[in-house]
Protein backbone atom coordinates (compact mmCIF):
# COMPACT_ATOMS: atom_id res chain seq x y z
CA UNK A 1 0.00 0.00 0.00
CA UNK A 2 2.90 2.34 0.75
CA UNK A 3 4.23 2.37 -2.84
CA UNK A 4 0.78 3.24 -4.15
CA UNK A 5 0.44 5.96 -1.55
CA UNK A 6 3.82 7.42 -2.61
CA UNK A 7 2.55 7.60 -6.19
CA UNK A 8 -0.85 8.91 -5.34
CA UNK A 9 0.20 11.84 -3.16
CA UNK A 10 2.30 13.58 -5.86
CA UNK A 11 -0.46 12.98 -8.37
CA UNK A 12 -2.99 14.64 -6.07
CA UNK A 13 -0.59 17.52 -5.49
CA UNK A 14 -0.46 18.02 -9.26
CA UNK A 15 -4.26 18.14 -9.38
CA UNK A 16 -4.61 20.66 -6.56
CA UNK A 17 -4.08 23.80 -8.73
CA UNK A 18 -6.73 22.58 -11.16
CA UNK A 19 -9.20 22.22 -8.34
CA UNK A 20 -8.36 25.77 -7.30
CA UNK A 21 -8.86 26.96 -10.91
CA UNK A 22 -12.26 25.29 -10.98
CA UNK A 23 -13.25 27.08 -7.78
CA UNK A 24 -12.00 30.39 -9.17
CA UNK A 25 -14.01 29.90 -12.35
CA UNK A 26 -17.15 29.13 -10.41
CA UNK A 27 -16.65 32.20 -8.23
CA UNK A 28 -16.04 34.44 -11.23
CA UNK A 29 -19.25 33.24 -12.87
CA UNK A 30 -21.46 34.26 -9.93
CA UNK A 31 -21.56 37.98 -10.80
CA UNK A 32 -22.34 37.11 -14.39
CA UNK A 33 -25.15 34.87 -13.22
CA UNK A 34 -26.57 37.73 -11.13
CA UNK A 35 -26.60 39.93 -14.23
CA UNK A 36 -27.95 37.28 -16.55
CA UNK A 37 -31.02 36.28 -14.53
CA UNK A 38 -32.63 39.77 -14.52
CA UNK A 39 -31.84 40.15 -18.21
CA UNK A 40 -33.63 36.88 -18.95
CA UNK A 41 -36.56 38.02 -16.82
CA UNK A 42 -36.78 41.15 -18.98
CA UNK A 43 -36.89 39.01 -22.12
CA UNK A 44 -39.66 36.74 -20.86
CA UNK A 45 -42.60 38.96 -21.97
CA UNK A 46 -41.11 39.20 -25.46
CA UNK A 47 -41.06 35.43 -25.67
CA UNK A 48 -44.74 35.43 -24.70
CA UNK A 49 -45.44 38.10 -27.34
CA UNK A 50 -43.65 36.00 -29.95
CA UNK A 51 -45.83 33.02 -29.07
CA UNK A 52 -48.97 35.16 -29.28
CA UNK A 53 -47.93 36.58 -32.66
CA UNK A 54 -47.17 33.12 -33.98
CA UNK A 55 -50.58 31.84 -32.87
CA UNK A 56 -52.29 34.86 -34.45
CA UNK A 57 -50.40 34.32 -37.69
CA UNK A 58 -51.36 30.64 -37.73
CA UNK A 59 -54.99 31.57 -37.07
CA UNK A 60 -55.08 33.99 -40.03
CA UNK A 61 -53.36 31.44 -42.26
CA UNK A 62 -56.14 29.00 -41.40
CA UNK A 63 -58.82 31.65 -42.05
CA UNK A 64 -57.40 32.41 -45.50
CA UNK A 65 -57.17 28.69 -46.34
CA UNK A 66 -60.82 28.20 -45.37
CA UNK A 67 -61.78 31.31 -47.34
CA UNK A 68 -59.96 29.98 -50.43
CA UNK A 69 -61.65 26.59 -50.19
CA UNK A 70 -65.05 28.22 -49.60
CA UNK A 71 -64.68 30.60 -52.56
CA UNK A 72 -63.47 27.73 -54.78
CA UNK A 73 -66.55 25.71 -53.74
CA UNK A 74 -68.93 28.60 -54.45
CA UNK A 75 -67.31 29.21 -57.85
CA UNK A 76 -67.68 25.52 -58.65
CA UNK A 77 -71.35 25.62 -57.66
CA UNK A 78 -71.85 28.77 -59.74
CA UNK A 79 -70.29 27.08 -62.79
CA UNK A 80 -72.64 24.09 -62.44
CA UNK A 81 -75.76 26.26 -62.16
Amino acid sequence: MKPLQHLLIPFLEILKPFLYMKEQLLQSMKPLQHLLIPFLEILKPFLYMKEQLLQTFQFWQLVFRVKRVTSADSKERGDKA
